[in-house]
């Protein structure tokens, strides 16, 4: 039996200047962490996950919790409090 690590569920909390956005999902780790998998530490599936995710790229998990946030900072609330204010991604 393989005793490397296939896969991983994570959650990520984005946070500035008090506005908070998250994301979760599973990520394949198949093959991207090489050491034996009794080796590894929490800090070797963070880096892991930080290199297939928080690249500058425009669709990256990190532009996306960036631009989220971004809403949230220039958000224009409505003048009725049961109207719901919806995100939009930019995916142009």
């Amino acid at each position: 039996m393989d005793d490397s690590l296939k896969s991983v569920y994570y959650s990520v909390i984005a946070t500035d200047e008090g506005k908070v956005v998250e994301s979760e999902g599973h990520a394949d780790v198949d093959g991207k962490i090489t050491i034996p998998y009794e080796q590894i530490k929490e800090l070797d599936i963070i880096n892991c996950l930080k290199e297939m995710y928080m690249q500058d790229d425009p669709k990256s998990l990190k532009s996306r919790l960036e631009e989220q946030l971004n809403y949230l900072k220039n958000e224009v609330n409505t003048d009725f409090p049961w109207a719901k204010q919806v995100f939009t991604p930019n995916l142009g």
